[in-house]
């Protein structure tokens, strides 16, 4: 992935935030975008080793959300998208793996919004992502984001994912995270948002000091949890972000490795949840 791929997008997102130019209506345009890519075994070895993720045969479905991110950013930054790509919240993802994705495979994205949703906090909306190997679904990934405080007269009423109960457990790894996560990440997966990379951008959010990528956390969790399941859903939900530098707690909280399970990335001090996520097996 490289770093220049993406800055134009985020240069796009700037001048779209600006209170400047036409403003949008309160729906999404009908907008799709396609994109074939294969699974090559040097740039998906840079992402394993940056998330812990063992390098087999089989793809870490971070990867492929890596892969159709820069999809996503283009939709997302459209300048009729009716909120500001900038300043959005990942909140949530659910990625249904119907197969295992191969190195060596070429797989064709699809990519589209959906949405926009209201929510207590703004308004929401999704990124819906479809893969396929040689015309076989192999993939389907809904990735939600917030706009907070932004209410839409035109958006669509949905169901909210409800706030998990959360016990801190007794942590069975720590993961002691340095600033220069943020750069290695943003390397692996072209995502280069400036508040996982600078303490200055951060801070204009709202932030202290920089945010960890989510999917960092997420796919560095699932890599632990290491599911050898044939088809399976992986949900995650995003809660307090990590600030850099940090030592965060990692646990199953149900299940074990290897299989279907419950697990949490939190605070060791506050108890409280960073990253909530779960592998439930699909049926054949």
């Amino acid at each position: 992935m490289a770093k220049d791929s993406m800055l134009p997008i985020y240069a796009k997102a700037v001048l779209k935030a600006l209170p400047i130019g036409p403003k949008t209506g309160p729906e999404l345009p009908t907008r799709s975008l396609d994109r074939s890519m294969p699974i090559e075994a040097e740039a998906y070895a840079g992402f394993t080793s940056v998330v812990g993720a063992p390098l087999r045969d089989a793809v870490h479905p971070g990867y492929l959300h890596v892969l159709a991110f820069p999809l996503s950013m283009q939709l997302l930054s459209d300048p009729e998208v009716p909120v500001p790509m900038l300043g959005m919240v990942h909140i949530h993802n659910a990625i249904d793996v119907l197969r295992p994705v191969r190195i060596g495979e070429v797989v064709d994205f699809h990519v589209e919004l959906g949405g926009p949703f209201e929510h207590t906090k703004g308004t929401t909306i999704e990124v819906l992502v479809e893969a396929k190997v040689e015309g076989e679904t192999v993939m389907r990934e809904t990735t939600t984001y917030l706009a907070k405080g932004r209410k839409l007269a035109g958006a669509e009423a949905k169901a909210q994912i409800p706030h998990a109960n959360f016990t801190a457990p007794q942590a069975t790894a720590l993961w002691r995270l340095d600033p220069i996560i943020g750069q290695r990440y943003a390397r692996a997966s072209g995502d280069y948002n400036p508040i996982h990379l600078s303490g200055l951008a951060a801070k204009g959010f709202g932030f202290p000091r920089l945010i960890v990528h989510g999917m960092y956390s997420a796919s560095r969790a699932l890599a632990a949890v290491d599911p050898r399941l044939e088809a399976y859903r992986w949900e995650v939900s995003f809660a307090k972000p990590i600030l850099l530098p940090s030592t965060v707690g990692f646990a199953i909280t149900e299940g074990r490795r290897h299989e279907a399970a419950d697990f949490a990335v939190f605070d060791l001090r506050s108890g409280k949840p960073h990253v909530l996520s779960a592998v439930t097996e699909l049926p054949d």
